[in-house]
């Protein structure tokens, strides 16, 4: 009996401790969630006042930071992700999924191109525009989230944040081939 109990307590022991010793960012299958709920909701902190629900907010693929016209999976959900924390916390965002006027590409996805944004704007009486950009580096992502307002192209609000480079990271990111 006693000899059970103790390799009982050294299997608890054990299994505690590989718990404690995996990687987090491994088993946090949520973490790229919160982390860009989270960003949005520090871009809506830092816009204040120059957000406003009544006014509509367009949104475009994040875009790798190496080449401004190249999109991932990741670069897609990011944008998703963060545009769905704007309309949970009430702001009308215009799915421009659904639009002809902005250049999309299967492979890609949407990008807001610098001489059609004031076009884009004006056709969806849009007053900011989300956009993002990443980078890949050996162990993380480095994420760069950013409303414009497209009346003057000012930044209004930018948020930098870091994602580990994980499994499901490698994928997301992976390139179309």
């Amino acid at each position: 009996m006693r000899k059970t109990f103790h390799w009982l307590a050294i299997t608890i022991i054990a299994a505690t401790l590989a718990a404690c010793m995996s990687d987090p960012y491994e088993t946090g299958i949520d973490l790229i969630t919160s982390t860009n709920r989270a960003a949005a909701n520090n871009l809506i902190r830092m816009a204040g006042p120059e957000i406003n629900p009544s006014n509509n907010i367009i949104a475009a693929s994040f875009a790798s930071i190496d080449d401004l016209t190249e999109s991932s999976t990741f670069g897609r959900v990011a944008s998703q992700q963060l545009t769905s924390q704007f309309t949970a916390a009430g702001y009308s965002v215009v799915e421009m999924l659904l639009r002809n006027s902005v250049y999309i590409s299967e492979r890609q996805g949407e990008f807001l191109l610098s001489r059609a944004i004031n076009e884009i704007s004006a056709e969806h009486n849009a007053h900011l525009v989300l956009v993002g950009t990443y980078a890949v580096g050996e162990s993380n992502v480095f994420v760069t989230a950013k409303l414009i307002r497209t009346a003057d192209s000012v930044i209004i609000a930018s948020h930098d944040y870091v994602l580990p480079y994980t499994r499901d990271m490698r994928t997301l990111l992976r390139q179309w081939q």
